[in-house]
């Protein structure tokens, strides 16, 4: 940081962000009484998600300031790091929506497992056909 402007330099920022998103992994115990409840809460943060990214998701990318080389240089250097690279923060959103994606197919056929019909497990997303 500098210390007379309290500003932050590119080689700051840069710094600042991690290398790769954080692993973890968490636990889940389903049972008969709560797995479709479990299947719902998952699908309505999928939406959740999908609303954002649909919102949001365009400022992940960057436009050159100025139509000078370091200008572009550095929109692309910023479009790669947000969207473009194998582990982008695009990438990550990505990455997390597959996972909770594959996690509904689990719980839903765990529901199978425990005995509800396809009829039942789509009313508990109010109709909605869930894959």
């Amino acid at each position: 940081m500098n210390e007379t402007t309290g500003s932050l330099s590119w080689a700051d920022v840069l710094a600042a962000v991690p290398e790769a998103a954080p692993t973890s992994t968490a636990t889940m115990k389903v049972n008969h009484d709560n797995v479709l409840a479990a299947a719902k809460i998952i699908q309505t943060q999928i939406d959740a998600l999908n609303g954002s990214i649909r919102e949001h998701g365009p400022a992940l990318f960057v436009e050159a300031s100025a139509d000078d080389p370091v200008s572009r240089d550095a929109a692309e250097a910023w479009n790669h790091r947000l969207a473009g690279a194998d582990d982008s923060y695009l990438a990550r959103i990505q990455a997390y929506q597959e996972s909770l994606l594959k996690l509904i197919v689990q719980l839903k056929e765990s529901a199978k497992t425990y005995g509800f019909s396809e009829q039942d497990i789509e009313a508990s997303f109010g109709g909605v056909v869930v894959d």
